[in-house]
Parts: structure tokens; sequence; C-alpha cells
């Protein structure tokens, strides 16, 4: 076979004979330089030649293809020859062969070779296609097996040639590679409904799936070699789901047996309906209603999971109810007790369930059992922890991702029980950070899930086909709380941050930015129509999602400031910081007692802003110095108001639920008789006196509702000491023996009863306990004998109380002996000077 040359038509090449003719021709050789030596063409292509290596001469040549390194396959040319050309050089190639060979043919044989020049160059160049593709797709193989960082050269991002569709059918099954771009759905989300589970992209599930390949060789190897084996066990799906839900709809005999009655239980759900479902939107309220219906119907069965349910509910609810006096033992009441069977009774069903095959309604059991366990104080120092968890929990099952995003096969209904199931869970988590003033996990947390809509439950059910709009903010619904909350989310997230990484960071500058940045949350705020009730089975409460809402983000102010009181004395800048700390605990208190005085003990109940509050008042107002005329000194009587009312909020707390905590009442007791001795409204002994009568008084309270009674054994007085006890008082004697007088019958007799005597009757010494004839005082080291004090009674708003302005002069017995171990407490471990020494920032319990 000839070489191809390269060579112009008009210069054909000399010839050896050619060269010696000439030199005969011109004579003598001396007179002429000796002739130059002809160089011959270099036939290789230039990257053959670079590389050493052997050079088939062809375009591209089979070396460059399998390098691929086709594009860059070139050939030498010589001065005076036509440069051959990268995308016809096959064609001219076969042309000059042809004029080489000086073959004779007709036009139609012209014309043959033409059409057979045309196919030779399509061949190569899909040759050079298809050399191309091999060549990327071994190095995206290749970087998948060993982990290394490849520029992105998927199909997509490839311009595809025209006969793209005929060179899939080149590659195997497992080797072809999915466009990524379509499939919409979240890549790390498996699963459906609450069925699911979320991965992180550099997790192993996700390494597996992104291996091109894999899966369909699995399957394939799977199909060809396991199957005809018997090795291959195929799960019997359709069956095992069916067991499952043969499973889920059994009762439960356990929690069977702590339903109480349906009239009680109706009215406990309904207490949580109304007070409860207008702020974390836990269940759908048309579907709950149409699902506690069948509970009752003894046709219908009744699953251990709807029975959760309803004791959780009840958990919730059952401290709440508007009958006082209750049966209390001891400083519990009886619906604190049977709050805490129910909550632990389905926390065990809760550990016993799957955590693999979950639904709506076991998302729903968790966040009402965390509220129970807020509202009824049960393991308060796991508030935080259980949060977190409940928030990881969350996330595991991509409730922080857009439920669109997810899969398209999810339901309009569970779309929106998604994002109103993350909103609790968030706002749980949130609030327990502040609380505890320790991290949350939101506050790095990437979410894209967009906030529940501003929509009543009668506009959608398990059926709806598509959401209706969310109405606009100025019109309030049952979701306006949750709806509104997520605008003033980022700040909050911000705020908690800052908050936790320490106030010696921060800057007043950053503190003045960062409380207007709050006051413009809070004026963006709708005002909605307090009066509105609604045509619904719950009325609406919208004054109860506007106190919460504006709460939790003035609750920010006070920290915030907090470290630059003290500095007030030093320079007058810092004076802003004490009115702006002034002004949000008052406004705070004012807000509470609003909703209070409508009955609503919701928020009483979620928070201990009664206790931080009046502690903050107190604080604020005893750095003002006695005498002075700024604008909290001016206001002192006004913060005094305020301090009652958040004693009366938590003397309500106590006298329904009691819960075993005195801690924080007799805290509060004692901040505000150290708040009046520095008035100067009371002298120290009398506002000792008032702190201690007050919470004496409040624990006689619990003790005329004890159940059983309280032994009306009768003791030996003398007719002296029972006509200073009081007529036909009743005596029990206590622990140590000695008689002390038995509270009145009732709660109305002991708020109606009004006497005039000295807190702590003078009489015989008695053995143990406060010794008679000593005043209130000498309770904590002394006072002056026969002090008489006013006793601050039952707050307006508790049933039965009379006239508000008679029950501030209404008075309490006291006993001969006072001791509080009949209630199993200890005066010393209350007040003792020695509580606070080795104080861990807890107040008591777990």
């Amino acid at each position: 076979m000839s070489e191809p040359s390269y060579r112009s038509e008009s210069t054909p090449p000399a010839t050896e004979s050619g060269d010696r003719e000439d030199h005969d021709d011109h004579g003598d050789h001396g007179d002429r330089p000796p002739p130059r030596k002809r160089q011959r063409v270099r036939l290789s292509c230039l990257e053959c030649r670079r590389r050493k290596l052997s050079c088939d001469r062809e375009l591209p040549c089979s070396r460059c293809l399998q390098s691929g390194t086709a594009d860059r396959c070139e050939y030498e040319t010589r001065p005076g020859l036509a440069p051959p050309n990268k995308l016809g050089l096959s064609q001219s190639a076969l042309t000059g062969f042809d004029s080489r060979l000086s073959l004779p043919g007709t036009a139609g044989d012209l014309l043959l070779h033409r059409k057979d020049a045309r196919e030779a160059e399509r061949i190569r160049r899909l040759e050079l296609e298809v050399a191309q593709l091999k060549g990327m797709l071994a190095k995206q193989i290749s970087a998948s097996v060993d982990g290394s960082t490849v520029v992105d050269q998927s199909p997509a991002s490839i311009e595809k040639p025209e006969t793209g569709p005929e060179l899939e059918i080149l590659l195997p099954s497992c080797l072809q590679v999915k466009d990524p771009g379509a499939d919409k759905e979240v890549r790390f989300y498996r699963g459906q409904e609450f069925k699911n589970r979320y991965f992180g992209p550099h997790s192993a599930f996700i390494a597996f799936i992104e291996l091109t390949g894999l899966c369909p060789f699995m399957k394939e190897t799977s199909v060809e070699w396991l199957q005809p084996l018997h090795v291959h066990n195929k799960k019997d799906r359709k069956k095992r789901a069916e067991d499952r839900e043969a499973k889920f709809r059994q009762p439960d005999p356990v929690l069977e047996v702590l339903l109480p009655s349906k009239d009680e239980t109706d009215a406990f759900v309904s207490i949580y309906l109304d007070q409860f479902e207008q702020i974390h939107r836990i269940i759908h309220i048309p579907s709950f209603r149409r699902a506690y219906a069948k509970f009752w119907d003894p046709a219908e069965p009744r699953s251990a999971a709807s029975t959760a349910l309803i004791l959780s509910i009840l958990g919730v609810a059952c401290c709440l109810n508007s009958q006082l006096p209750q049966k209390f033992d001891k400083m519990v009441s009886n619906t604190h007790s049977n709050a805490v069977k129910w909550i632990e009774a389905v926390d065990e069903w809760q550990n016993r369930q799957s955590q693999k095959h979950r639904r709506l309604i076991h998302y729903q059991i968790a966040c009402l059992v965390y509220l129970a366990k807020k509202i009824n104080t049960i393991k308060k120092k796991r508030f935080w922890k259980g949060a977190g968890a409940m928030s990881q929990d969350a996330i595991s099952v991509a409730l922080h991702r857009d439920p669109t995003l997810l899969n398209n096969k999810m339901s309009p209904f569970t779309q929106e029980m998604r994002r109103r199931i993350w909103a609790t869970i968030q706002s749980y988590d949130i609030q327990a950070a502040f609380d505890f003033c320790l991290p949350t996990i939101h506050g790095t947390l990437s979410y894209d899930v967009e906030p529940p809509r501003n929509i009543d439950d009668e506009e959608f059910d398990e059926d709806s086909e598509e959401l209706p709009p969310s109405k606009p903010t100025t019109e309030y619904t049952f979701t306006s709380y949750q709806h509104l909350s997520r605008q003033s989310l980022p700040l909050r997230l911000q705020l908690s941050k800052v908050l936790n990484a320490g106030v010696g960071e921060l800057d007043y500058d950053q503190v003045i930015r960062y409380t207007n940045e709050i006051n413009q949350e809070i004026d963006s705020l709708p005002s909605w129509d307090v009066n509105e009730g609604g045509d619904g089975e719950v009325a609406k409460k919208p004054l109860l999602a506007y106190t919460l809402l504006h709460i939790e983000l003035r609750q920010y102010i006070i920290p915030l400031h907090q470290p630059f009181l003290r500095l007030r004395k030093t320079h007058s800048r810092y004076q802003y910081s004490e009115i702006i700390y002034y002004n949000a605990a008052r406004d705070m208190v004012l807000l509470l007692d609003k909703i209070g005085q409508q009955g609503i003990r919701t928020l009483n109940f979620m928070r201990e802003d009664s206790l931080t509050l009046a502690i903050n008042l107190c604080s604020v107002t005893m750095l003002q110095p006695r005498g002075s005329t700024n604008m909290i000194m001016i206001n002192s009587q006004h913060t005094l108001q305020l301090l009652e009312k958040c004693l009366g909020m938590k003397e309500d707390r106590m006298l329904r639920c009691g819960n075993n905590e005195p801690w924080s009442y007799s805290i509060m007791c004692a901040a505000a008789g150290l708040l009046e001795t520095h008035l100067g409204t009371k002298t120290a002994e009398v506002a000792k006196a008032a702190a201690a009568e007050r919470f004496i008084s409040l624990h006689y309270k619990l003790l005329a509702c004890q159940d059983p009674p309280v032994s009306s054994q009768q003791s030996q007085l003398s007719g002296g000491e029972q006509q200073q006890l009081g007529g036909n008082s009743k005596t029990t004697p206590s622990r140590t023996g000695t008689p002390f007088q038995h509270p009145p019958s009732s709660l109305t007799e002991m708020f109606n009863r009004s006497k005039s005597v000295t807190p702590f009757p003078s009489g015989s010494q008695g053995g143990g306990g406060i010794p008679l004839g000593s005043t209130p005082g000498a309770l904590f080291g002394g006072g002056t004998t026969g002090q008489t004090v006013e006793v601050p009674g039952t707050p307006w708003w508790l049933p039965n109380s009379g006239d508000p302005s008679a029950v501030s002069q209404m008075q309490l017995p006291c006993p001969t002996e006072f001791t509080l171990e009949s209630l199993g407490l200890n005066l010393n471990e209350l007040w003792g000077a020695d509580q606070f020494e080795n104080w861990d920032g807890s107040w008591g319990g777990e």
C-alpha cells in the first residue's frame, strides 16, 4: 500500500535521475555549491511523534482515538503544500489518492467515489463521537469508585449529537447515567406521608445511589443468578402491611382502663379545643370530631393510638377546669395525679411503637404529651432535651423540608398537617432554649418549609384535592398564631444565638438595634377584634394569639438590657435600658392579666411568666434610690399592683394543680415583701410578717381541700384557747402531737370570713413549730409582738371571691402551732438562708 501524499498537483516530486541530469547539463561541478539534500516528509501525526509511538497515518489515527485525544491529531505540512483541513482531511486525502492513481473512469464512477468519500467521512465522525463519550464515561466511573472530584461532565452539560438515541443502545443498562434534572423530588427523601426517612447529602445511603449502575447491576444479578438458585427470598410486602394495619387497629387494655367517663372526657376535650388549638395546631378539628364520635361507638373498633390521643388531650386540659376547690392529696391535686398517670401510660405505649412505620397520629401524640408535661410541670429539667429530641425526630422525617418538593403523591391534607406539626415542634424548642438559656437546634438548621396557611379547619379535609389560598393576616383564623409567628422567627433565632454567646460580646449599639427590630416586629402584628366569637362550635379567641405573639417578642428585651441596668449609676446613657426593661415587664403582666379576666388560663399554665416578671419588676425598681422622682419610682404603687397580679396567677395555678412546687411561690412572696421594705411602705418586720402570712394562707387553702379530709378528732384545749382560735373551730393533732386548728370546711367560708387578729395569736408555748405568742416577724428572727397585717385575699378571678375591695381585707385563721409536715414540706428548706448557697439554678423537683 502506497503512502498518501499531501503534495500539490502543480509541483510534482523530484526524482534522483532528474537531479543527476541537471548536474550533467551544467557541466563542471566545482563552479557551483553542492546540491541541498531533500528532506523527507514525516508521515506520522504530531501527537504520535511526540509520544514516540507508531502511527497508522489515519485522521484521526487509532492511537489518538484510544487515548481520547482525537482533537489533537494533526500532520506536518511543507512549504508550498496546501495545509490539511481538520474537518475534511479524510476527503481530501482520498481525492489525492485517486488522482495519484490516475484511474480512468466515467462520470458515474466519479459520483460513486464522491459518495464513498462522504460515507467514510460520516463513519469517521461517528467513531470520533463514540470515542469521546467512552472516554468521558470511563472518567466518571473511575471518579465514583475512588471518590475523587471531577468537573461535571454529565450528558446534560454536553451537546448531544444528532445520533444520540442510537448511542444509548451501545451501553448496558447498568452503565446508563440517569439525568438528575428529570426527577424534581428531593433525592435525600425516601417514603411517603409520615412513613419516611430523610438522609443528608453525604450519608452512606446517598453514596450507594450515586454509585452509577449499582442498583441495576444488583437487580440484574438477582434475576439472573439468585432467583434460579432459590437464594432470593422476596418479602411479601402486602401481607406485612396487612398485619401492621391489623395490629394498629387493636385496642390496648392498659390504656382503656385509664379512660374516665364520657361526660368527664367531653368536658376536658372541649377545654382543650377551646384554649389550646388556637395556638398549637396539633389536630384537625373536624376530622378529630368525626373520629371522636366513632371512639365512643361500641360498634366501632377502638385502636390503641386513638385511646392514647384522647388520654394525652386529657393530660393537657384536666387542670384547667373551672371547678374550685379541687381535692388535694397533700400539695398535689387529684387532677394533677390523674394527669401524671395518663402521661406515663402514654409514654410507655409510645416507647413500644415502631419508629419506622409511623403515622400522623403518632406525631400528634408526641406533641400533646410534651405539652401536657409542661402544663403539669412533670420533669421540667428535661423540657429542653425533650424539645430537642422532638426536633431531631422531625428533621429525620424531613418535616423541615417543603412537602411539595418531597413527594408528588402526598395529599394536600398531609402537606398542611406536616407544616403545622413542624411549626408546633419548632415553637417548643425555641421557647425551651429561651427558658433554659441554651442553644436551639433550629439556629443552624436550613429549612425551606412554608408556614401553615392562614385558613380554618373547615376549609379543607382529608379528601381535598387542593388547599384553599391563605387569608390575609388581618383576618383571624385558628392558624393565625402559627402563620404570623413565622414572620419573626429569623429575628428570634438570631437573638437566641446572641444571648447564648454571652452578653459580654454585645455592645450597647447592638442592643439598641435589636430592640428596635423587636419593636418593628411588634408594630407589624395585626390588631384583631378581641370580641370576635365566630360561628363554629369553638369560639375564636383572637386575644390569646395576640397576647402570645407579643410576649414571645417582648421577652427578649429583658435579657438584652439586664446587664446594663447597674451601669445606669455610672452613665446616664443607660437610662434607656431601665425604662425599656420596666415597660417590657409591665406590658407582659398587663397582657396576661387581660386574658385572665376572660377566663383564659392557657398561658399561665404553659409558661412561667408570673414568676420571672415579678422578679424583673422588683429588680429594676430596687435599683432606684429611695425618694427618686424618675418614672419607675413614681409608678411604684402601680408596680405593687402588678406584683399582686403575678401572685394571683401563681395562686390560681397552685390551687388547680399544686404539683408539689412551693418554691416559686415562696420566692415571689419574699420578693414582694423586700420591695415593700425598699419603698418604705412597710417596715422590715411587717413585710416579713406579710410574706409569711401570704405563704401560710395559701397552704391553709390547700389543707382545706385535702382528700381524704384531715381527721376532726377533738383536742383538749382550754376555753380561752378555743375562744381565741375562733368559736367552733376544730382541731387536729399534727405529727408532732400538738393540735392545730382545722381550716374552714370550704374555700368560700374561708374567703368570706372577716376578722382582725394578729397573724399568730399569743398563748401558751406549743411543742415544736412556731412558738405561741410570737409575731410573724419572729418566724425569721424575731419582731415586735402584737403587730397586725393585712393579707391579700383571693384574686378577683377566683370563684366566690365576692367584692374585690373586701377581699384584700380578709384574714385567715392561724393555728396554735403551724407546721407544713402534714403537706410534706419543711419551712427551713424553703425559707432557710442556706437554701441558695449551693443553688444549682433549679427551683426544685426533677
